[in-house]
């Protein structure tokens, strides 16, 4: 007789729902993958349309580590395997998307995952218990079979196209369904809705047949050399840019649609609202664009199908019913129902939650998180069994030189802690060394980490994260973002490379932050120049915010990159009149007066 009854059930076997199977599997769990199509990893079967993945396949990264090449392998899943990478299926940088679907079967066959395919859930119900499990869910596939669970996890997706509420939305084609043909658009004059990449992929497919594309997007296009997001507009999409500034027809228009109508001659008619603040008088205006043969909205995905759960467990949503409300680990609004794969995105738009290479990390960490929770587990940690701030400072440098959870969930999403407990006071006469306890914790959610008791009551706490500080620079080119920062003071805050990142805490108050300095490499075990002071000048930064935290050790280890005698061969300091010119020549360049604008203030 077939198992109904479940601690976990995860609905969807797509790469968050294998990878959230293998930790089960692997700690022998009970659970269930059920699966509406029959395969797994059935999504990519169809997208993206055009069939060329964004996510990189670099399998050449200089450096051996596997931890460390899985920084730009953004396919595989995590797995003790070392042979079980996506970068053993193809050579392309921009694999095809049908590789990743042979792939994620591989997985699923090589460690027995527990997937029950062809089961398309029509109906989730929760009723309320008391004790351990405060939850019964009742999953309802559209056989009529139900399943219960104690623990629910949802993992389905992009499950839903999201389509704008604009009058004759109905009149037009959409990304999901638009026709591949080139030859239905040779001479054609088509419209396409959308600002991110599956609409730009759909230009670029487009963009040597079609006579005219106009693009249409609400808000600015976002590229993701200037925001370092990879959900943004990425530059193997964009093709169509090239051709509009290069004056190739094709063009760009940031406006708001109104509608649609169709016309006698069976052409598309669009009405929009564009505003204008560069006229005189400022202003919106109402245009109408008449006569395209082909209209196509690419407005991307709602990331959950609410109509799935009934009345009992609704959960809630934000950005127009895109995106689950989610708290610091990935709990919805409803008790014990948890979100996994890119819908994990809603709680990160600034690092890499939305693709494989950073959501396989954020469920490893909810597996352990639920573990913790439901299953009196621990999370990951490395214990030393006493605090030798030498061992600990080249640890954590080594550390921070390989992660890619830290890596990938940069800009202080997922963090390490180090929980240090000393048992004596230091001596103060210099040793490294004092008795007591030192507690390393693996990728954690800072932001449930920065509300944990546990962790907010210690008196010696250090987060430790991977992030980058182009954020704080002045709008600029990406072409011009190419020096590195001043690698000299003792806190590199300025640097345009991920480098590690330490946030000193004492019972729940942040103390100073560290910022150790970056590399093109971004490793900070490795010499940067010849004749340089790393790596030991990046241990000995850490060393010395040991001392002034806990009073281990010393406080002065040298910390410049270079020894002074190497500095005085390498570098050579600017005259007061090389000084003055550079800033006439800034100062110039700020101050240039141009006769157009396209707002109000310039």
């Amino acid at each position: 007789m077939e198992k109904k009854d479940f601690e976990y059930i995860i609905i969807g076997a797509g790469p968050a729902g294998c990878q959230m199977a293998y930790c089960m599997e692997k700690a022998k769990k009970d659970y269930i993958v059920l699966e509406r199509n029959d395969t797994v990893g059935s999504f990519y079967q169809a997208y993206p349309r055009h069939r060329t993945l964004i996510s990189i396949n670099k399998k050449h990264n200089y450096f051996p580590e596997k931890e460390y090449n899985l920084r730009h392998d953004w396919n595989s899943l995590l797995s003790d395997d070392d042979e079980l990478l996506f970068t053993k299926y193809t050579d392309d940088l921009f694999p095809d998307a049908g590789l990743l679907v042979k792939y994620l079967q591989d997985f699923a066959k090589k460690f027995n995952l527990k997937v029950r395919l062809n089961t398309n859930i029509t109906n989730v119900h929760r009723e309320a218990q008391l004790g351990k499990n405060r939850s019964k869910y009742t999953v309802t596939a559209e056989d009529g079979t139900n399943f219960t669970c104690n623990v629910l996890i949802v993992g389905t997706g992009p499950v839903v196209p999201n389509v704008p509420d604009i009058e004759g939305v109905e009149l037009i084609d959409d990304y999901q369904r638009h026709t591949l043909d080139l030859k239905e658009y040779e001479n054609k004059k088509v419209l396409i809705l959308g600002g991110g990449n599956s609409a730009f992929e759909t230009a670029d497919h487009l963009a040597g047949s079609a006579a005219l594309i106009h693009m249409c997007t609400r808000t600015p296009v976002k590229m993701a050399w200037d925001t370092h997001f990879v959900g943004n507009l990425r530059a193997v999409n964009n093709n169509i840019l090239d051709m509009y500034h290069l004056k190739s027809l094709h063009a760009l228009r940031q406006c708001d649609t109104k509608k649609f109508t169709k016309e006698a001659n069976g052409k598309i008619s669009q009405t929009f609202e564009m505003e204008l603040p560069h006229w005189d008088p400022p202003g919106t205006a109402t245009f109408k664009s008449t006569g395209y043969d082909k209209v196509i909205l690419a407005t991307g995905w709602k990331f959950i199908n609410i109509d799935m759960f009934d009345d009992t467990c609704k959960p809630e949503t934000h950005t127009e019913g895109k995106y689950l409300i989610l708290d610091e680990h990935w709990e919805t609004t409803v008790p014990d129902m948890y979100i996994i794969g890119t819908a994990m995105q809603s709680r990160d738009r600034r690092a890499a939650s939305g693709f494989i290479h950073g959501f396989r990390y954020n469920v490893r960490t909810l597996f352990h998180m639920l573990d913790l929770r439901y299953d009196n587990g621990e999370l990951r940690k490395t214990v030393f069994p006493k605090i030798d701030a030498d061992e600990i400072a080249n640890f954590m440098v080594r550390h921070v030189s390989v992660s890619s959870a830290l890596y990938q969930l940069g800009q202080g999403f997922l963090c390490d802690v180090l929980v240090l407990k000393p048992q004596e006071k230091p001596k103060g006469d210099g040793s490294e060394t004092v008795m007591g306890v030192a507690e390393y914790y693996y990728e954690l959610p800072q932001a449930w980490v920065l509300k944990n008791d546990y962790f907010m009551k210690q008196e010696h706490m250090i987060i430790v994260t991977i992030e980058d500080s182009h954020h704080k620079f002045p709008t600029i080119s990406a072409t011009e973002f190419f020096k590195p920062g001043d690698m000299n003071p003792r806190n590199c805050k300025c640097t345009a490379f991920p480098q590690g990142v330490f946030y000193a805490y004492k019972n729940g108050k942040l103390q100073e932050d560290l910022h150790i300095g970056g590399s093109l490499v971004v490793r900070a075990d490795k010499k940067i120049f010849e004749g340089d002071n790393n790596p030991n000048r990046f241990s000995n930064k850490v060393k010395n915010l040991l001392f002034r935290q806990v009073g281990i050790g010393r406080g002065d280890h040298f910390e410049r990159l270079f020894p002074q005698e190497e500095w005085e061969k390498v570098y050579r300091p600017w005259t007061q009149e090389e000084i003055d010119m550079k800033r006439k020549q800034e100062l110039a360049a700020k101050t240039v007066k141009f006769e157009c604008k396209l707002g109000i203030m310039e």
